[in-house]
């Protein structure tokens, strides 16, 4: 690719010139929400370097939505939520005079939505300057409200801010009622599907998933934002003792997402005309080389198998067309990292090894550096900004997951000045269409008679197995959800055997399906 100079870059081309990061451990005299973002906000401003006041030419406010705002989601947290619109609240904290006030739906792809439609906005002339945060404080809040302590957080500063990205719930209610519904329970699904297709027992999966996550934990230990600060060996990630208690078969805690945090990031993107104009150092500046956001299959229920993901490979795919690169030009990666499963299929698409000189991360990864919720890859791309600064010309990726291997996005970023007219949102109509229309497998919602183990998990509670969650084939291949027998034998044995492909009775209770094993 040929270096071009700054002087050439279309004035309309969407650039990325600040960014902040920042990590609050206070714990129930933490910052709220606004206060967590507003902080953020004021330093990423400054991170840009303007020669004149930024904050006077911000026409767009762009926010990630909130965990304790989900929609479809009965929980204190949603119960108490006093922000109607949060972009207006800062925007007004910050004095400033944003036009454009955007609010995302729920999903760890939410900040590539963002990006994607904030750099086409900017590259059609509709806006020239945007702020986007996002972040979590969780901890506090749901610290405060553990020791019964106030929690008046709230401000409405009037109006509605305009929704974007798709609002759908992750699972639907058959789904749910069988227990797919906390990821923690869901993503496990997956592993032992990809555990099966590599012909692993328990055990070295486990410890191949323990070696993968050594690395991310040992980012996560050099990264001053990181909630977890420290290294974790192998070992240590996968072996089963008391402060590592099992979560989901074969998931321990040190494998799962940590979204109890205070963490919060924001950036500013405007066009390059923009940048000339507040006099933003070209050292600043981040070029956007692509972006994309494909679906998979909605229902996990549905989906052709647990070990793949066409829209992860569709998605990066595109990214790598539209940039006109290859992976092996990346220098920077980061997969997201909600569950080691997430990690590991994004892998298998992408043809990473879990070695790879260049990391699989560059933040740590959620269960690590910590996963505020839906805004996670802001941490990503702001800390991809900031080593991609430091290395003129080189390339880095990030990709983005949404509810359960569901919602995907991609990013290609790098220092290099882009050539030519930006047009680089990727249109993925077409290959989401054929993910849409993709033969779903036969399924049944009551289901009777002999069966065989698809995929499936035990989920644990602080005392022990509590759940079976099973992913089943009657013996004519059609499809089911069911859970276990609750009795002690039957759990103890699920946590003990490895259930793959072994054979039992399902049987409908005039609610759920309920599956036993053949003991």
């Amino acid at each position: 690719m040929t270096d071009i100079s700054y002087s050439n870059v279309n004035d309309n081309t969407p650039i990325l010139v600040g960014n902040s990061q920042f990590t609050d451990k206070r714990g129930i005299d933490g910052f709220n929400y606004l206060e967590i973002l507003q902080k953020v906000s004021k330093e990423a401003i400054l991170d840009c370097d303007a020669k004149i006041n930024l904050k006077e030419h911000i026409d767009t406010v762009a926010v990630i939505r909130f965990v304790a705002d989900t929609p479809h989601r009965d929980s204190a947290t949603s119960n108490l939520w006093g922000y109607p619109n949060m972009p207006r609240s800062l925007s007004n904290a910050l004095a400033l005079n944003a036009q454009n006030e955007i609010y995302t739906t729920t999903g760890g792809n939410s900040p590539q939505i963002a990006l994607n439609e904030l750099a086409n906005r900017i590259k059609d002339n509709q806006i020239e300057c945007a702020l986007l945060a996002g972040g979590e404080a969780l901890d506090t809040f749901v610290g405060r409200l553990k020791e019964g302590l106030e929690v008046n957080w709230e401000d409405n500063p009037g109006g509605e801010p305009e929704i974007i990205g798709k609002s759908t719930d992750g699972t639907n209610d058959h789904e749910k009622l069988h227990g797919l519904f906390d990821p923690s329970s869901v993503y496990p699904l997956f592993a032992n599907a990809l555990r099966n297709y590599y012909q692993q027992s328990i055990e070295e999966h486990m410890k191949v998933t323990g070696e993968l996550f050594e690395n991310f934990s040992k980012v996560a230990s050099k990264n001053k934002f990181a909630w977890f600060p420290t290294h974790r060996s192998a070992a240590e990630i996968a072996e089963v003792k008391p402060e590592n208690r099992m979560i989901g078969l074969p998931y321990t805690k040190y494998m799962n997402s940590i979204m109890r945090v205070n963490q919060s990031c924001a950036m500013v993107m405007m066009s390059a005309k923009k940048a000339r104009e507040l006099g933003i150092p070209e050292s600043k500046w981040i070029f956007i080389y692509s972006g994309s956001c494909v679906n998979d299959i909605w229902n996990v229920s549905d989906r052709t198998d647990y070990h793949s993901s066409p829209a992860i490979k569709g998605c990066t795919d595109a990214v790598f067309d539209l940039a006109n690169i290859s992976i092996d030009d990346l220098d920077f990666i980061d997969l997201y990292s909600c569950f080691p499963s997430a990690v590991q299929i994004a892998m298998k698409e992408l043809s990473l090894e879990k070695h790879d000189p260049r990391g699989l991360t560059v933040t740590g990864g959620l269960p690590y550096f910590g996963g505020p919720g839906n805004a996670y890859v802001m941490n990503s791309i702001a800390t991809m900004m900031n080593k991609l600064r430091s290395r003129p010309g080189k390339f880095g990726l990030a990709t983005a997951n949404g509810w359960y291997i569901t919602k995907h996005g991609a990013g290609i970023f790098s220092s290099m000045p882009f050539e030519g007219e930006w047009n680089q949102v990727a249109d993925t109509a077409h290959l989401q269409k054929k993910i849409d229309t993709t033969d779903k497998p036969l399924f049944t919602e009551t289901a009777t008679g002999s069966c065989s183990v698809e995929t499936y998990t035990v989920v644990h509670s602080r005392t022990g197995p509590n759940k079976g969650i099973i992913i089943g084939r009657l013996a004519d291949g059609t499809r089911f959800l069911a859970n276990s027998e609750r009795d002690s034998g039957t759990l103890e044995y699920m946590s003990q055997n490895d259930m793959l492909n072994t054979s039992g009775i399902v049987s409908n209770d005039g609610k759920r399906n309920i599956f036993k094993p053949n003991l």
